[in-house]
């Protein structure tokens, strides 16, 4: 089958995609890791080695490896390796001839279509030279992209965006950075503006930034000199770097092993002391994006989101920086090292378009996410126009004014004497004196509780008058146990429901009904003489004057019919009840006595709690687990609205793969987060979510899930939601500070239910084995 080929060849990292019909999927290059450093180990006989391989014997001969060669693409002076010079292009051919060598393989056979990746403010020239770098590795034609539009495209097919949608993209690699602004179209993605970038900036520079910072602690004597096992212990020494770097991206310190020959030692670094290094370089990008927003003309209220790519996009201060300058949601994508490459994927084939779910009228969209929030906003009434005209500012009014309907559909009378609007919701102590003169106007009408409720739909399409049907239906209906028959007052012949007393004065489509409806006279032949139209006039303004003694007298007969058993029908629910049904603004369970509070939604009944030494035992039977078709894990939920954070400390000791426990926000089968200490005895963090149907992994157990592995079984982990902004941390019990886990976006409604859960599903051959989580105590703070 043909299959397309998307490529990455980063400035450190290179990763491939591959697209086969609809379905992407990242290219394992490498034997631990998908993707493979960008290293060429030039030898001086035998084949070019690439990646991985390269790495290892360059340690040996650091003088025969080409790193970051990208960077020099257009510099006239060629690199020199091993005593050869060499075009960077040249360098770039051969790492693009080992990807499509790999791709041949894996897939058996030579793509069809490739899309090379190239950062956004590459011009003509050097676009030209990565061309000249794909004929070099005998490469199927290939297409070029920008970066930012690649990321763009990537996230896009994971998240939902209309056609109009503005991002920016905030591409800060392992060697260069790239600002760019794009809008969604019905076919893919526009540049905006021109973007920005800065070439010798990236991951790369902050590596070396801690190798400066290692070396100028040890003493000078020990880095100098010619002897070739101190060049392999300096090369050693800078990969221990670089795995610093990104360990400080999710844990507050690090310490690095020091090698040289006559010298052994390890160095602390602290994330404050790396982010203080890094700071001004930051800063930078962070001016950069804000040049393309305004060449681009946009303001930061425009955007959608502010997308961040790249393998530096990890570091927290970057996107801390980000969002503290532009105010807008930050999304860190799950796998920054695959996403360029996923999205030069897909632009192998036909561009993702928006869900069809989202009208095309849809102009303001609340949603960032594919799945539609649980309740948009809802489009205006069918009739606007004549709504309007029936606001009226709330007067004290006598029972018998009946023109305001009247006067929303056609002009006033010239018996504009009564005209006054609806009493308004807080009128009922003025009705007193009203209820009087309801037998005046129609006997019957005293009491017809039976005949209101059909009126109960109508309010929904008269928002702003809503105020006197609403209260009508909230307080009649089932208690009337003794209804009359229904009205038909015989003074409103024009009434729209002989049955019923029909719709409320507020509601113009009753006027409108009013002639051909109920009728008890001929009226054609009155209609086209003034006198007809004056009688019809005066019919339609009595029959509105009986509503509306109707509308207004029926509430207080109510009110005071239900005055005696007020408090047997207003008995508060049980306190599991009300605790379960009402969304609590902040709590602290610490589990003091025996009992879970009844607060506490158990997500099944056989759920096993137990409550002791202030302290909740959650135990999870074999085969539980929240993944796919599978939603049996006992779970603990309370509803929060709003913003929050959560944060439990427990503890745990999964034994087995998949046991695991920690923090849930649950909004459905295919709409929650969870992070927990899981995964057995490989002692891994995970932070796991579902947004409309399919699982992620920010952090898994496998190598290509970024893992983070701890010995800890004594830990906190936090969450926080600001707005449709998921961010989970953790750190053990005995560590002040809290290490990032990820920051995901995504749609959720007001209210949603958070707790903890625990999940026990043995695979790959384990054992089922008893597994239980004590949590010591869960806060959720608003």
């Amino acid at each position: 089958m043909t299959y397309g080929l998307g490529v990455d060849l980063g400035t450190t990292w290179t990763a491939a995609a591959v697209r086969r019909g609809d379905a992407v999927e990242v290219l394992r290059l490498g034997g631990r890791r998908p993707e493979i450093p960008s290293l060429i180990f030039l030898p001086e006989s035998g084949p070019v080695l690439v990646g991985e391989p390269a790495a290892r014997r360059g340690e040996e001969q650091p003088g025969r490896l080409a790193r970051e060669f990208k960077r020099r693409v257009g510099d006239p002076v060629p690199l020199l390796i091993g005593g050869s010079p060499y075009p960077a292009h040249a360098l770039l051919a051969r790492q693009l001839e080992h990807v499509l060598t790999v791709a041949t393989a894996a897939e058996q056979g030579p793509p069809g279509s490739v899309v090379l990746a190239c950062p956004a403010n590459w011009g003509p020239y050097k676009r030209d030279l990565l061309e000249q770098a794909a004929r070099l590795a005998d490469a199927p034609p290939v297409a070029l992209h920008s970066e930012p539009e690649a990321a763009a495209i990537s996230y896009a097919a994971g998240e939902h965006m209309a056609d109009g949608d503005v991002v920016a993209v905030y591409d800060l690699g392992g060697g260069t950075f790239d600002a760019a602004v794009l809008r969604r179209t019905a076919t893919g993605f526009e540049l905006l503006g021109t973007p920005e970038g800065i070439e010798q900036l990236g991951g790369a520079d902050f590596d070396e930034a801690v190798f400066d910072h290692v070396t100028r602690i040890l003493p000078a004597d020990r880095l100098t000199g010619d002897d070739p096992e101190l060049l392999t212990a300096l090369t050693r020494l800078r990969r221990d770097c670089v795995d610093a770097k990104e360990a400080l991206s999710f844990d507050t310190e690090v310490m690095i092993p020091v090698a040289l020959p006559g010298l052994h030692t390890r160095v602390r670094l602290t994330r404050r002391e790396f982010e203080t290094m890094i700071a001004p370089a930051l800063q930078e990008t962070v001016r950069a994006l804000g040049r393309a927003l305004r060449s681009a003309q946009v303001g930061p209220d425009q955007l959608k989101v502010v997308l961040l790519a790249g393998g530096s996009s990890r570091i927290p201060l970057a996107g801390a920086l980000v969002g503290e300058a532009f105010e807008r949601p930050v999304v860190v994508d799950p796998n920054p090292e695959h996403s360029i490459a996923l999205g030069a994927a897909r632009l192998t084939g036909s561009i993702p378009a928006p869900a069809p779910a989202r009208p095309a009228t849809a102009s303001a969209r609340p949603s960032t996410l594919a799945t539609p929030p649980p309740a948009p906003p809802s489009p205006p009434p069918t009739t606007p126009p004549r709504a309007k005209p029936r606001v009226a500012p709330p007067q004290p009014a006598a029972p018998q004014a009946a023109t305001p309907p009247l006067a929303a559909r056609q002009a006033p009378p010239p018996q504009a004497a009564g005209q006054q609007p609806a009493p308004p919701k807080s009128a009922p102590p003025q009705a007193a004196g009203s209820q009087p003169a309801a037998p005046q106007a129609a006997p019957p009408q005293a009491a017809p509780p039976k005949s209101v409720p059909p009126q109960a739909a109508t309010p929904k399409s008269v928002p702003p008058q809503a105020a006197t049907p609403k209260s009508v239906p909230a307080r009649s209906g089932p208690p009337q146990s003794a209804a009359p028959p229904p009205v038909k007052p015989p003074t409103a012949p024009g009434s729209p429901m002989p049955s019923s007393p029909g719709p409320t004065p507020t509601q113009p489509f009753a006027v409108g009904r009013a002639t051909p409806a109920g009728a008890t006279e001929p009226l054609p032949a009155a209609a086209g003489t003034p006198a007809g139209s004056r009688r019809r006039r005066l019919r339609i303004l009595v029959a509105a004057a009986a509503v509306l003694v109707i509308a207004v007298s029926v509430p207080i007969t109510v009110r005071l019919l239900r005055g005696n058993d007020r408090p047997a029908a207003q008995s508060p629910p049980s306190s599991a009840g009300a605790s379960a049904s009402a969304p609590a603004c902040g709590f602290t369970d610490d589990f003091t006595g025996t009992a879970v509070d009844p607060a506490w939604q158990r997500s099944r009944a056989d759920t096993k709690v137990t409550v002791s030494g202030g302290a909740v035992d959650l135990d999870a039977p074999n085969g539980a687990d929240i993944y796919g078709d599978i939603l049996t894990a006992p779970m603990l939920l309370r509803p929060i609205t709003g913003d929050f954070v959560l944060e439990t400390a427990m503890e745990v000791s999964p034994t087995v793969f998949y046991q695991g426990a920690g923090l849930l926000l649950w909004n459905g089968p295919v709409s929650y987060v969870r992070m927990e200490r899981a995964f057995g005895k490989t002692g891994t963090i995970g932070f796991e979510y579902n947004d409309g149907g399919t699982h992620l992994r920010a952090h898994g157990p496998l190598p290509s899930q970024h893992p983070i592995t701890t010995n800890a079984t004594r830990l906190v982990l936090r969450m926080v939601r600001s707005g449709g902004t998921i961010t989970g941390s953790w750190r053990p019990a005995d560590k002040p500070e809290f290490a990032q886990l990820a920051s995901v976006r995504m749609t959720l409604p007001q209210t949603v239910k958070v707790g903890v859960a625990a999940l026990n599903r043995a695979q790959f051959g384990a054992k089922p084995t008893p597994f239980h989580a004590r949590f010591d105590q869960i806060t959720v703070t608003c």
